[in-house]
């Protein structure tokens, strides 16, 4: 019985044609086809495509990308199909059966992987044109330090003045910045200022998504000045020439503490600045991925959160017993917060009445967009604030930028 197979009607005109040919040629082809996987590709901006033609060797997917050697870091599979047919000839007075089988693979960017690559490439570009400053200090054993917040700049938000009373951009808000970091600076003359605390992240970015949308981390959307690379690049350069001014004072200690508007980007900022700095011994960058953060300065210990999760009223608490050690060494105890972006002070006594907790909110430098407009959160005085801090009496001084 001379076996007959089925052949699919795509498969059919092909079978025809080979039918035509001579035996040697037939013979040959076969040999072409058994001994060589062609393969194709193209790409556009979107997708890969990757096909196997007529392949015995090539039948499943994991083949396919194994032979024409994707990189499945760059590229994940979205969607892919195999097919198998058969082709029949005879040679040498014997019927000759051979399976072949057609692959194709549709595969997708790996976005996660394009953001780092960007974020690294535009970092090593900026690494080729910096110059650490190089300093020395005669001030180590002094007795005070400068605590400088600017909280909520919302870096990257779009505001038109025509709709919310007030213009905003990212070059209004580097101008604000660089103007209350250095009149801070100014401010602080006179102390012998030994270290340096500088909290980053709570809202310093407008945005932590870009896909589908500029939006928070929760998914609200947001209208944003610049494409989402472009603020992180120019965010960062903006901290890195904060730290930079600071260090002329002293050793700037860095906090990062994440916000409910940029709470992956700012683990993203504080891992450049930390990968800046990582060689400079006069700049430390604190970025543990917790919501709260405390730094201890002689007799005082200060916390800090973004304030957006928290009860106010259950932080002392938590500050004492998250960091027992630290409050039972230290008399006073304080909590930095922003997110309501104006003034707001509470104070708790403890069950000792020589220690208490205080809580600040910090102002904010952030303009008024459209919906803070239409809800009626305007006129609040747009601040940035430092502290000085004495290691033996705690809090000395008080300082305020305005816009």
């Amino acid at each position: 019985m001379v076996y007959r197979p089925r052949w699919s009607q795509s498969i059919k005109p092909y079978i025809e044609r080979f039918r035509l040919l001579s035996q040697q040629e037939q013979i040959h082809l076969l040999h072409k086809m058994l001994e060589s996987d062609r393969i194709e590709s193209s790409e556009n901006s979107k997708n890969l495509m990757v096909t196997s033609k007529s392949s015995s060797r090539i039948k499943t997917l994991e083949q396919l990308l194994e032979a024409s050697k994707v990189d499945l870091e760059t590229y994940f599979v979205d969607r892919y199909n195999v097919n198998k047919w058969e082709v029949s000839a005879q040679i040498d007075g014997q019927l000759v059966t051979e399976e072949l089988f057609q692959v194709k693979a549709t595969l997708l960017r790996n976005k996660e992987k394009q953001i780092r690559k960007r974020i690294i490439d535009d970092l090593k570009s900026d690494f080729k044109t910096y110059r650490p400053i190089e300093r020395s200090y005669d001030n180590l054993d002094g007795d005070f330090m400068l605590e400088v917040n600017i909280f909520d700049l919302h870096f990257g938000k779009l505001a038109w003045g025509e709709e919310s009373g007030e213009s905003f951009d990212t070059k209004i808000a580097s101008d604000r910045f660089h103007s209350a970091i250095d009149k801070l600076m100014l401010r602080s003359q006179g102390y012998n200022i030994s270290e340096i605390v500088f909290p980053i992240g709570n809202d310093f970015f407008n945005s932590d998504k870009s896909f589908p949308y500029n939006s928070t981390t929760k998914g609200t959307p947001q209208q944003e000045d610049l494409r989402w690379q472009k603020t992180f690049r120019n965010g960062r350069r903006l901290i890195v020439e904060a730290i930079d001014k600071l260090k002329e004072i002293a050793p700037v200690k860095v906090i990062v503490v994440q916000g409910n508007h940029d709470w992956e980007r700012s683990y993203y900022l504080g891992d450049s600045i930390y990968s800046w700095f990582r060689n400079d011994p006069h700049v430390l960058v604190d970025n543990a991925p917790t919501s709260r953060m405390y730094h201890k300065f002689g007799n005082s210990l200060i916390g800090f959160t973004h304030g957006n999760n928290e009860k106010v009223g259950e932080l002392p608490l938590l500050m004492a017993s998250e960091q027992k050690k630290l409050w039972a060494d230290t008399k006073y105890h304080e909590w930095h917060l922003g997110h309501l972006h104006h003034k707001k002070q509470f104070q708790f006594p403890s069950v000792n009445e020589q220690k208490g907790c205080v809580i600040r909110f910090m102002r904010s430098l952030s303009g008024t967009d459209a919906w803070h407009s239409v809800k009626g959160y305007v006129e609040n005085v747009q601040s940035a604030e430092s502290f000085i801090w004495h290691k033996h009496e705690g809090l000395v001084s008080h300082q305020f930028y305005n816009v």
